[in-house]
């Protein structure tokens, strides 16, 4: 059965019962209309059969057997078989689709057509589904309609021109001329065209974009008046004139003010305007602002303009809406790489985001949380994190325990900070750490704590394994530094008599406990009352306002506990393979105590006949040490290993802000506070211009690290006492080393002494203080060495001496090399130095070619209120250096 019209079929499918009446209704009238297809070739049932496909495409059922039915109507000459043959060209056809370009003549024709409409028919058409070949076949036909009189068609050629653009970028030459007049048109509709041609046009022609830069005094004009008149009836939404518009005048704006210092210039009153006039209450308020913050900091404006962004974004935050705090979040999420000063002032909402209901909020929130830490706020920040890692959502662990490993690594400022956060990390989210950062942990213990740290590490882990043991990688380091320092862990030297009269003794839980601590991965605990900073928290965990636990066991308690967790089934593999394994040393630890030997040698025996071969042969191979037979050899087998070598691979240089990386091929949009010459000394002249421009160009990379490697050849200009307009200068510098968090560098390994960074050779140029300036009583001195795993590398420690009788403070330091070297700046101990005081820098050169180090440097200062500045060079070091 057929219905003949569309009202028919429409009812035949409303009073069916179930899905499947529906779909045998569909199937027998999609049976019918095929083959009326093939049998009827007259227009008006054409005309129906298409309108009724329509229908069933809406409700989702295949009708591609059509397609060429609605170019046939499309073709015919009546309005309404006209109107509905395009209407199923835009929906079942797509750009992508040989059959196309059979609609190209049927498109042209109507453009010629004397009837306005049917030219509208053909212009919405091909604004819908152009594709490359009918963009080029029809841009003259729509560049002709641009000049129409008729308001209508101009607004429909605008629409379509666009589509051309996007698909044919080199068309777009041939419409910059028309995109003037369209913007100045009286008509709404063409003026809400023509802008949006215009953007489309700046972002894929050079002669547009400047065409469009030259515009801006008529785009600034109109949006001045859309946000200080009173808004049109038809025009208004919610009090606010013409938002869409206004939008759209922003968004062009953004698009041809990037880059352009002048009309940038031109904005600044405007966007401050728009910020200022609009409330963000509605939800159009809040996109107006939105846009006009996005805009201000897409285009290098003036500085208080983009402090006023960032704080209509913090606004954001408090907004009850989900959407306006995610935008908010991921925006600041890029502002941050420009404007981290302004951003950290919204520090402590974002950190509340963190706990957010809606999961989208949390990962942004988390992610700008890891971008706004810094040397001077990480310790803060960090302990806000690890207070959320334990009711983190499972997907996001991963990332948040890799990320916090790399901030505490980066920003530590001591070892023992460094410690006691990781073990920190460890026992929260140690199922989620990875290898290398356990491995850097380790070596961390073994190389660079001394042993007090290395003792006070080893008890915290015994205490925090006797209440929980579910962290596998928490297990793996914990066994590790219980085997390697258990004569630390029981000792009782002066230090740990002081310690026991703050540390609570290990209970020395007996074998039942450890039997039901193995058997769960977890031990005993009592309840926490409901309420508590505790509860809800992960079985065992610290609070992060507590001392973490210092334990201070007998040997039986050592055995006990490596031995409940040897045969635990919660943890893994390797983690009871380095349970046997420090159960072997410390049988060789305590040696003349044969009541622990005979223990561990009995707990050995029982893996003996394990069902894991490396636990069994490590269980019978340890059980053979400790015989009599090998009572030789036993004390050099278990001795403390040495310290792990290895080639250290730095972190990813944005891996603390996602964002960046991905915004990483594109040009940093900031006024800017510095000439790019003053840091690569270029000459005055025509070599200035070329060296500003080569900064230019190559501060397009990175942020940080490719402008620190900017270095010509040209000899370091006179330097002198910078005038008042260029205060700002070093101001920027101190920021782009101290407040940066887009390559962070460990301030631990800017303090390390060039004692312990192992030398790896006796050469005496290696190792011996250079003195490279001396001047109002501050002295750098440089130390160069080199590591065994880096041969390539210099690591060079600058030493900043205060020689004078008065304070330095706002100490800033710059080095560029030449650009077949590469260089890596720690941020430096401190910026203010007492008198007869001194910080330390550590400067890091890649010098692959083994070639002469130029060092170029820049430092400034202040000291009794006088701002001091110099530049210098620096190739002083002997060639056996290199």
């Amino acid at each position: 059965m057929s219905f003949f019209r569309l009202k028919d079929l429409i009812r035949a499918v409303r009073v069916c019962k179930t899905a499947t009446d529906e779909r045998n209704v569909i199937r027998r009238e999609s049976a019918a209309i095929r083959t009326s297809f093939k049998e009827v070739e007259s227009q008006d049932a054409r005309f129906v059969n298409v309108q009724k496909l329509l229908y069933i495409y809406l409700l989702g059922f295949p009708v591609q057997f059509g397609q060429l039915e609605c170019l046939k109507l499309a073709a015919s000459a009546r309005f309404s078989d006209k109107r509905v043959g395009y209407l199923g060209v835009t929906l079942l056809l797509d750009e992508k689709q040989d059959i196309l370009t059979l609609l190209t003549n049927s498109l042209k024709n109507d453009m010629n057509n004397p009837d306005d409409y049917i030219v509208g028919l053909a212009l919405s058409t091909l604004s819908c589904v152009a594709s490359a070949e009918v963009a080029n076949d029809l841009a003259d036909e729509v560049e002709r309609l641009l000049d129409s009189p008729r308001s209508y068609l101009r607004k429909k050629a605008a629409l379509a021109a666009v589509r051309i653009v996007r698909r044919e970028p080199d068309l777009a030459d041939a419409f910059v001329r028309r995109a003037g007049p369209l913007i100045s048109d009286r008509h709404h509709g063409v003026q809400t065209a023509g802008v949006a041609l215009l953007e489309e046009l700046c972002m894929h022609s050079q002669e547009a974009l400047e065409a469009g830069r030259a515009l801006v005094p008529t785009l600034v004009r109109q949006l001045r008046t859309l946000a200080t008149t009173e808004a049109a009836p038809e025009h208004s939404v919610r009090g606010i004139n013409d938002p869409f518009m206004q939008i759209a005048l922003m968004r062009v704006m953004r698009t041809v003010a990037r880059g352009s210092q002048a009309a940038a210039d031109e904005l600044n009153d405007v966007l401050a305007l728009v910020a200022t006039l609009d409330d963000a209450a509605s939800n159009v308020g809040t996109a107006m602002l939105y846009e006009c913050a996005v805009t201000a900091l897409a285009i290098p404006s003036d500085a208080p303009l983009r402090v006023l962004a960032i704080n209509l974004l913090g606004k954001f935050l408090a907004n009850p809406d989900n959407n306006a705090r995610y935008v908010a979040l991921a925006t600041l999420s890029t502002a941050v790489i420009t404007e981290a000063p302004s951003v950290q002032r919204h520090r402590d909402t974002v950190l509340q985001c963190m706990s957010d209901d809606d999961i989208s909020i949390r990962r942004r929130a988390l992610d700008l949380s890891f971008a706004l830490i810094n040397a001077q706020n990480a310790k803060h920040i960090i302990t806000e994190i690890l207070r959320v890692l334990p009711r983190a959502d499972l997907e996001f662990r991963s990332s948040m325990v890799y990320r916090l490993s790399a901030a505490i690594t980066l920003f530590a400022d001591s070892h023992e900070w460094h410690v006691e956060r990781m073990l920190r990390v460890l026992s929260l989210g140690g199922n989620y750490l990875n290898a290398r950062d356990l491995f850097k942990f380790i070596r961390l213990v073994a190389a660079d704590a001394d042993e007090a740290l290395q003792r006070r590490a080893t008890r915290i882990s015994f205490a925090l394994l006797e209440r929980d043991i579910s962290q596998d990688k928490m297990v793996v380091a914990g066994a590790w530094l219980i085997g390697e320092y258990a004569d630390l862990l029981v000792a009782r030297s002066q230090r740990a008599s002081d310690a026991e009269a703050v540390a609570p003794k290990s209970p020395g839980l007996d074998e039942d406990d450890l039997d039901i601590l193995g058997a769960l991965g977890r031990p005993i605990q009592e309840s926490k009352p409901e309420g508590s900073p505790e509860a809800g928290s992960a079985p065992g965990a610290i609070g992060l306002d507590e001392e973490l636990p210092e334990a201070i066991p007998e040997p039986a308690a050592v055995v006990r506990l490596l031995s409940a967790i040897a045969r635990s089934s919660s943890v893994s593999a390797s983690a009871r393979q380095i349970a046997l394994t420090a159960l072997a040393k410390v049988a060789g630890r305590f040696a003349d105590q044969p009541a622990v030997v005979t223990s561990i040698r009995t707990t050995l025996g029982q893996f003996s006949h394990s069902m894991d071969q490396e636990v069994q042969s490590r269980a019978v191979e340890f059980d053979k040490l400790l015989s009599r037979e090998l009572d030789g050899v036993r004390a050099a087998v278990v001795e403390r290993m040495p310290v792990p070598e290895y080639a250290e691979i730095p972190y990813e240089e944005y891996v603390l802000n996602p964002t960046a990386m991905r915004m990483k091929a594109l040009t940093i949009i900031k006024r800017p506070a510095m000439d790019p010459a003053d840091l690569i000394g270029a000459s005055a002249g025509g070599d200035a211009k070329a060296a500003a421009a080569a900064a230019a160009e190559a501060s397009k990379q990175s942020v940080v690290s490719d402008l620190l490697n900017l270095m010509d050849e040209a000899p370091p200009a006179a330097t002198s006492s910078p005038p008042p307009q260029q205060q700002s200068k070093m101001d920027s510098i101190a920021d782009l080393l101290s407040s940066t968090s887009l390559s962070p560098i460990p301030t631990s390994q800017a303090v390390t002494s060039p004692r312990t960074m192992h030398a790896i050779t006796s050469n005496d140029d290696l190792d011996r203080e250079y003195e490279v300036f001396n001047s109002n009583g501050l002295k750098i001195l440089l130390t160069p060495s080199k590591r065994p795993s880096a041969p390539q590398v210099l690591d060079i420690q600058a030493k900043f001496v205060n020689a004078g009788e008065s304070a330095i403070s706002e100490l800033a330091f710059l080095v560029a090399v030449p650009k077949s070297q590469k260089i890596q700046i720690h941020p430096p101990s401190g910026q203010h130095i007492s008198a007869g005081a001194s910080v330390e820098q550590l400067l890091r050169v890649s010098n692959p070619g083994k070639s002469a180090v130029r060092l170029r440097m820049k430092v400034a200062f202040v000291t009794d209120g006088e701002k001091h500045e110099s530049m210098f060079d620096y190739g002083g070091f002997p060639a056996s250096v290199f």
